[in-house]
């Protein structure tokens, strides 16, 4: 979840760490999500786990191309939500970037949950990488420290997808989320149910850089935000 004011570096729920922890704007996060592997299981088309709680629907949609024996698969389009979390991609029929996809996905959901919960969650150390994994953390942290607590719906929507030629391969996922009904409340004290983040006016874009590990799984080490309006 993002807000103008408080997320200047990292997508979703651990946007605000940014200011509340006073993260360098020089530091570039990660953020993301694993491999090989979903926190509930892999969808038969190979698209990004469900979330525990989620629902999911995937149609594959008709090749441009000719068929042929070594022709790739047609994108797969998948959409998931999970309460008032929402999901939507296209996953083309390549397998590092499903596995990036899927791993995305699954940081998504995970750290949704952890700032509407102000729970920390287990899993996540499977889906981030260094600095990434400590804010998200902190991110939890401070909401405690300061009687903070995110309430809202949040729209994740892929925009765009590549992958570069190296060994291993890193693949660019941009992303463009509407946090703009996602506010931070106090949740005790004297202003407990009051806005003390207001929610940002608009969806903004966010390029994030997943890489496969010497482990074998994917995860994202590295994000920018923007700040021109997006659409979902």
């Amino acid at each position: 979840m993002k807000r103008d004011r408080v997320y200047k570096g990292l997508m979703g729920a651990f946007g605000a760490c940014l200011l509340l922890a006073g993260c360098s704007s020089a530091q570039k996060p990660a953020a993301l999500g694993p491999v090989g592997g979903s926190a509930t299981g892999t969808t038969s088309t190979g698209a990004p786990a469900t979330p525990t709680g989620a629902t999911i629907s995937s149609s594959s949609s008709a090749s441009s191309a000719a068929s042929s024996s070594s022709a790739a698969p047609a994108p797969t389009s998948v959409t998931s939500s999970n309460g008032e979390w929402s999901y939507s991609a296209s996953v083309p029929g390549d397998a590092d970037i499903a596995a990036a996809l899927k791993a995305f996905q699954n940081y998504a959901a995970i750290s949704y949950q952890m700032a509407i919960k102000v729970q920390y969650d287990s899993n996540l150390v499977t889906y981030t990488d260094g600095n990434v994994l400590s804010l998200a953390n902190n991110f939890v942290t401070q909401e405690r420290q300061d009687s903070l607590i995110s309430r809202g719906p949040e729209i994740v929507k892929v925009t765009g997808v590549t992958k570069d030629g190296g060994t291993p391969p890193i693949v660019t996922i941009t992303t463009c989320t509407d946090d703009s009904k996602l506010p931070m409340y106090s949740s005790y004290g004297p202003k407990k149910g009051q806005i003390l983040a207001p929610a940002p006016k608009t969806a903004t874009p966010d390029i994030y850089k997943v890489h496969r590990g010497a482990d074998g799984k994917w995860r994202v080490n590295a994000v920018t935000p923007e700040t021109t309006p997006c659409s979902v």
